[in-house]
């Protein structure tokens, strides 16, 4: 028998019977699920279908040879086995943990009125062939009247009825006594538990202001092992209930009824857990463009100023037309100044006025720098996280990928002199931790391949603007102290980008469970007044810049359920088993019938 690979549930590829063709309804919701629709099947080709598609032992009684007409559509496997059972006339006994048996039980038809039970157990004896063995406390009257009933489901309600319990011993015998008779016949049975125990002394966390209830470091871990509690409340009164666990073992000393009981559970408790691989992608990026245009005249703009250079300075006068200006010179001395004037002669100044160079001022634009700017920027920076964890179903995990960053505060005290003391030491809350860390834990919904999932994915990245040699990259630098004692002190400025959430996925499926997009924009015009405003001239008295900044935060998660190896292995054979019948069933169509069970080629006629 094979089944698609990942696929649905399929009864159609079992051999074919003179019934009518099973139908296959496929529906891709994993091995834990059956979908069939079956008519006049035998009851064997039904439970090896569905033991093959969950792993299980599953036995049938070898004298049941029944038909069976059912059409299942996504239901749990485990049920689906029980209505195959019942519509069949059989039940479904659990003989082990991992192993079920499917008899057929002779079936009780008949009416007591006001007799004694032992009469009833004595009739239910005879028609189910059991050996059942009376307690001499058992009395009692009972009305009961019974039709088509499981002989063993007749026998322990007669018997519960007046207040009696039926306790199964080895080889198949059963004893019909009362519970008080079972004090003195406490039994001591251990249970080496498999995949169940307490939790471990370290619990996966994470720090954030954006959610509460985050789990702690357990101090005693069997305190929190709550299956313990459970199977104390089934104890008897006087039942007792050790655990081990070094061996992670169950030590239960009670009546057997009660120890039948426990071991029930632990069958249902201890199963194997599945995993879930989850991949997460954490994607921050920032572009930012900036445009630069105009004429720029510095912070300040254009200057005029008043200096001391010298500019030479000639009179309108000339020397030695003999009118008044002969009685003063420009300058006593000949060729002096950078200007020399033309007509002077040592010692020929008359008067007794001399006049030097003289500066009545300047007109300077020596400090004007104007520089042209025609500057477009892109700048695009991308940060990727991609953590990857694989994490028991419904067991938190943690990953973190990052360092942590210590950094000091400043503390002030009141010396005995009345003068200020300053002194440095590490901050409360250092060191920083910068990163990505991720908390996950996977529940896979029974029956399905949907995982419910709780996760937090934090960010976390320093984003000062100082650096070395004064502090670390993504630090600010402060000023601190007074009185004359006067430090500075880094501290870290940090970007944090948390989500918390729960969501249900399909297997295999990506989501985007956060994004966010963030864009900030703006101008800035600088221009000299008046002259800024002309009209196409006044692109040469100012200059404009321009920046938008885009910020995205996007996460995917992609949850994927991990089969066991055995799992994987039977997946792959099946398929092959499910091609091999598909090539032999179209070479069968093309050239002919070929040998059962074996693939080949007829030779055409």
């Amino acid at each position: 028998m094979a089944v698609p690979y990942g696929g649905a549930i399929a009864l159609a590829i079992l051999p074919l019977l003179a019934s009518p063709v099973a139908a296959a309804t496929p529906q891709g919701t994993g091995p834990a699920s059956v979908s069939f629709d079956v008519k006049d099947r035998d009851l064997n080709e039904v439970v090896d279908f569905i033991r093959a598609r969950v792993d299980v032992n599953i036995v049938v009684a070898p004298e049941i040879q029944e038909k069976l007409t059912l059409s299942l559509k996504d239901v749990e496997w485990r049920q689906a086995l029980g209505l195959v059972a019942e519509r069949a006339g059989c039940v479904v006994v659990q003989t082990a943990p991992n192993l079920l048996r499917i008899e057929k039980p002779p079936r009780v038809h008949f009416a007591f009125q006001n007799v004694d039970v032992t009469v009833v157990i004595d009739a239910i004896a005879k028609l189910a062939n059991a050996n059942i063995v009376v307690a001499p406390e058992v009395k009692g009257s009972v009305t009961i009247r019974l039709k088509d009933v499981p002989w063993r489901d007749a026998l322990e309600t007669a018997v519960k009825t007046l207040g009696f319990t039926v306790v199964e011993e080895e080889r198949g015998i059963l004893r019909v006594v009362s519970p008080e008779s079972l004090v003195e016949q406490l039994e001591t049975r251990a249970f080496q538990l498999k995949y169940v125990r307490p939790p471990g002394i370290y619990t996966p966390k994470i720090d954030t202001i954006y959610t509460v209830g985050t789990p702690k470091p357990t101090a005693d871990p069997v305190k929190e092992f709550k299956l313990l509690d459970a199977l104390k409340k089934a104890l008897s009164k006087n039942g007792k209930l050790d655990y081990v666990d070094k061996v992670n073992t169950i030590v239960v000393t009670d009546i057997p009824p009660v120890i039948a009981e426990m071991e029930k559970i632990l069958s249902l408790i201890d199963v194997e857990p599945r995993q879930v691989f989850v991949d997460v992608k954490f994607v921050s990026t920032v572009n930012t463009d900036n445009f630069d245009f105009g004429v720029d005249y510095g912070a300040q703009g254009p200057v005029i100023t008043a200096t001391g250079g010298q500019i030479p300075i000639e009179l309108p006068f000339k020397l030695g037309d003999g009118g008044f200006e002969d009685s003063f010179i420009v300058t006593n001395s000949p060729n002096s100044g950078p200007f020399p004037t033309s007509g002077t002669v040592a010692g020929t100044n008359v008067g007794t006025t001399d006049v030097p160079n003289t500066i009545f001022g300047a007109l300077s634009f020596t400090q004007v720098a104007a520089a042209l700017h025609l500057l477009k920027r892109d700048v695009h920076s991308e940060i990727l996280q991609a953590p990857r964890i694989v994490v028991l179903d419904h067991h938190p995990g943690t990953i973190f990928v990052g360092e942590q960053v210590p950094y000091a505060q400043a503390r002030t005290e009141q010396g005995q002199s009345g003068g200020l003391q300053l002194s440095i030491e590490e901050a409360d809350k250092s060191p920083v931790s910068t990163g990505f860390q991720l908390l996950v834990t996977p529940h896979i919904v029974p029956g399905t391949e949907r995982i419910l999932v709780e996760m937090i994915p934090k960010q976390q990245s320093l984003t000062g603007s100082a650096g070395p040699p004064l502090a670390p990259a993504g630090f600010e630098v402060f000023t601190v102290g007074g009185s004359g004692q006067v430090g500075t002190i880094a501290l870290p400025r940090v970007a944090s980008s948390t989500i918390a959430t729960t969501m249900l996925l399909e297997n295999g499926q990506t989501a985007v469970i956060g994004g966010l997009n963030t864009d900030s924009q703006g101008e800035t015009v600088t221009k000299i007044p008046l002259l800024g405003d002309i009209p196409i001239l006044g692109w040469l008295f100012k200059s404009t810049q321009a920046f938008k900044d885009r910020r995205t935060l996007i996460v995917l998660v992609t949850p994927t359920i991990i089969r066991t190896s055995q799992e994987t292995s039977d997946e792959i054979q099946h398929e092959l088993e499910e091609r091999a019948r598909r090539l032999e069933g179209e070479v069968e169509r093309l050239f002919g019938a070929s040998e059962p069970g074996k693939l080949g080629m007829a030779t055409p006629r």
